[in-house]
């Protein structure tokens, strides 16, 4: 099979309703984290983030696409992660994702048929009534692997966002290779 057979086939999931989807909500640890938590010598907590994500990011961002960071961690790196991104909608310390992608989906009119969650862990399971899509990382919880809808091959924190951005843009008949405008990441 050629490489665009296989893409083909990749991007299935998004066909057909990828032009309906207008919010994308996505845990922070463990999906756009490889879930390590770091800490330096004073105490304070450190994550790593993946540049391409970022820019993944900003790719939907620039297609109108709403972004949502929903954690359980109430970490800082979360806050400075976003703002640096230009995501409007950070809920962190999230103790039920249900209750918070809900009223969310509420508050800026978005259905959930309209929205698709990245998840990682049991605690994002909670979405799946109120969520169209439920994608996975590879190295997600095995009950996650189980309920998802698509699964990356990259693992979370190592270009899983930016793998699910391409996938996404070319099943509504963008080159996720070509689209770029300077964007900072």
């Amino acid at each position: 099979m050629n490489l665009r057979n296989q893409t083909s086939n990749r991007i299935y999931p998004f066909l057909g309703i990828s032009s309906e989807i207008k919010l994308i909500g996505v845990d922070v640890d463990g999906v756009l984290t490889d879930g390590g938590v770091y800490f330096d010598n004073f105490g304070n907590q450190m994550k790593k983030f993946n540049s391409r994500d970022g820019m993944g990011i900003k790719l939907l961002q620039q297609n109108r696409l709403e972004i949502a960071f929903i954690s359980g961690s109430d970490s800082a790196s979360i806050n400075q992660r976003a703002n640096s991104l230009g995501i409007k909608h950070i809920l962190t310390g999230v103790t039920n994702k249900f209750k918070a992608i809900s009223k969310l989906q509420e508050q800026i009119g978005i259905t959930p048929s309209q929205t698709i969650f990245l998840g990682d862990d049991i605690n994002d399971l909670i979405v799946l009534p109120v969520v169209k899509l439920f994608l996975a990382p590879c190295d997600a919880h095995q009950a996650c692997l189980q309920n998802a809808n698509w699964i990356g091959t990259c693992k979370g924190g190592e270009g899983f966002f930016r793998e699910f951005t391409d996938l996404f843009l070319e099943s509504l008949g963008q080159d996720p290779h070509k689209l770029f405008t300077q964007v900072s990441i």
